[in-house]
């Protein structure tokens, strides 16, 4: 079958996704105002908010995914659970989306996006392919799709979904396929681009696509089948690749 789509991972595939410290910093500066505000205390020091707020909430992501779960958590409901059970806070819900808003802004403030990246998804784009973009993310959707449009990377795509969306993570079937859906194609007309080798190209290839892994920003041994259809060094190869695999050349 021909190649319509490309679908991309977003972190380390698209982006390097991180946050620096100073951005963390400022994040929780406003998060401490925003406690003392909603609840009229003197709220704990901003390096204590960090350690034991948003170092907490990391370990509870990262536990989660290390155990391989496929349903993504609820990011509301982990910063409640954490602000009420680790500083003892009772926070009203309103209150609770706010912090995790500011939260998220530590990325917002240090993400950034390669003019050499994005010209590889104009160059796509221009190849009359659609785009997709599927991210494991237990961050907000909303929030997401805002960072990816400052970025100028909505731009190119026809479509993108998020776990904390559709409430499973790669390698989960119903993820891939519901983006399949909303391209129109089937997956034998989709190319998926990733940096993990069980999330992104066993999941791939499990739900029948075409899969090319990148190591722009993480290197994963391959070391068990299903094994990518490519490999790449950086995302600027990924051209030449789609067009090689569109004409069925190995």
């Amino acid at each position: 079958m021909p190649i319509r789509a490309v679908i991309l991972d977003y972190g380390h595939t698209i982006v390097d996704f991180r946050r620096t410290e100073e951005a963390l910093l400022e994040a929780y500066r406003q998060i401490r105002e925003r406690i003392e505000a909603a609840l009229e205390i003197d709220a704990p020091e901003v390096g204590h908010l960090i350690d034991r707020v948003a170092n907490e909430v990391d370990r509870l992501v990262g536990a989660s995914y290390e155990a391989q779960r496929m349903e993504e958590l609820d990011v509301l409901q982990v910063f409640d659970e954490v602000l009420r059970n680790v500083l003892g806070l009772e926070v009203p819900r309103d209150v609770v989306g706010h912090i995790v808003a500011l939260d998220h802004s530590a990325f917002t403030n240090t993400i950034t996006v390669t003019p050499e990246n994005l010209g590889v998804l104009a160059e796509l784009k221009s190849k009359g392919l659609l785009l997709g973009m599927i991210s494991n993310v237990t961050l907000l959707p909303d929030l997401m799709r805002a960072d990816i449009e400052a970025l100028g990377i909505g731009q190119y795509l026809d479509a993108a979904l998020f776990s904390s969306e559709v409430g499973v993570r790669k390698p989960d079937a119903r993820i891939f396929t519901a983006m399949l859906e909303q391209l129109g194609v089937r997956p034998s007309e989709a190319v998926f681009v990733g940096d993990r080798v069980n999330d992104d190209i066993a999941g791939a290839k499990g739900v029948g696509m075409r899969a090319v892994l990148t190591h722009e920003f993480r290197q994963e041994e391959i070391v068990d089948d299903p094994r990518p259809d490519a490999v790449i060094a950086r995302l600027q190869e990924l051209p030449r690749v789609v067009e090689r695999l569109r004409e069925g050349e190995p």
